[in-house]
């Protein structure tokens, strides 16, 4: 695959919060030795193992069944994904990462030109989605790169999406992958964490903000944060307050704001371009 310049614009998205299943990364640009040694992982953000058996991942022409070997799927190795774990698809052989299993075998191929990716239950709810309101290209990677989601939690939008980094996993001729395939993303390992605090219930009225960030490697007086609104599920973010110091609280005059369903966004970046975010649907009462 060839690196396309994304002119990705702002559709609605939706938010599909902490504690399911989501798409947490995806080498739609390959490894540095083949350009279709393209894969997906997902990740399980629970406490519980969960039977993908019934699940199926999708794009335009494509369906791959996670429990069957049926449609795109070539071989399932292993349904079952467990609490805190991943499961790793590898398009056409499981040679693409070294040492490391693929899950899933699957065949088709993820365009340049962009694709959404859909995660579906066994009951046809789409439980995680990746790439969804980029209009042309990715929301991040690159050729060779991987599009890693920042926090399992966060929403799927251009905010909230990096292209990886080299880590200690190969390709299959010995050279480092860019992303984390099978394992911890490394924008995750290395941007600061948030905590949002705020009232219960629908709001209204003076809402306080309540938020505190740390980052592994960064002091806490280095750390910048900003706080945000978005009413199409964090595609395009709109801001209450920036230049914020890594803790504090802000009173937020909700009046002017439309009411109706919006996430609610902490956003903390250190010096290297790394961010976290804290991200919270709540309801506007107007």
């Amino acid at each position: 695959m060839v690196k396309v310049a994304a002119a990705c614009v702002a559709l609605a998205v939706s938010f599909l919060g902490a504690g399911q299943v989501v798409i947490n990364e995806v080498g739609w640009g390959g490894t540095a030795a083949s350009p279709y040694d393209e894969w997906i992982e997902l990740y399980n953000p629970t406490d519980q193992p969960i039977d993908l058996s019934g699940w199926t991942l999708a794009w335009e022409g494509v369906a791959i069944p996670l429990g069957e070997e049926a449609g795109n799927t070539i071989r399932v190795v292993n349904s079952v994904i467990p609490a805190y774990g991943f499961l790793l698809l590898e398009r056409g052989g499981d040679d693409t990462v070294v040492g490391r299993e693929a899950d899933v075998l699957y065949r088709g191929a993820l365009a340049n030109r962009g694709e959404v990716l859909q995660l579906i239950d066994p009951e046809g709810n789409v439980v995680s989605t990746a790439n969804l309101g980029c209009v042309e290209g990715w929301w991040a990677g690159a050729k060779g790169a991987s599009m890693e989601r920042v926090a399992p939690e966060a929403p799927d939008g251009r905010f909230f999406w990096r292209t990886g980094q080299a880590g200690e996993l190969l390709d299959a001729q010995g050279a480092p992958i860019r992303g984390t395939p099978g394992a911890p993303n490394l924008a995750y390992l290395v941007s600061p964490r948030v905590e949002l605090v705020l009232p219960e219930g629908p709001l209204t009225g003076l809402v306080t903000w309540q938020w505190q960030a740390a980052d592994p490697d960064t002091p806490e007086s280095e750390l910048v944060v900003g706080l945000y609104v978005s009413y199409d599920g964090g595609a395009t973010l709109q801001p209450v307050a920036e230049g914020l110091p890594a803790s504090g609280s802000y009173d937020w005059d909700t009046a002017g704001w439309e009411p109706g369903p919006v996430l609610l966004v902490v956003r903390a970046q250190d010096p290297d371009g790394f961010w976290g975010a804290a991200v919270q649907e709540v309801e506007l009462a107007g």
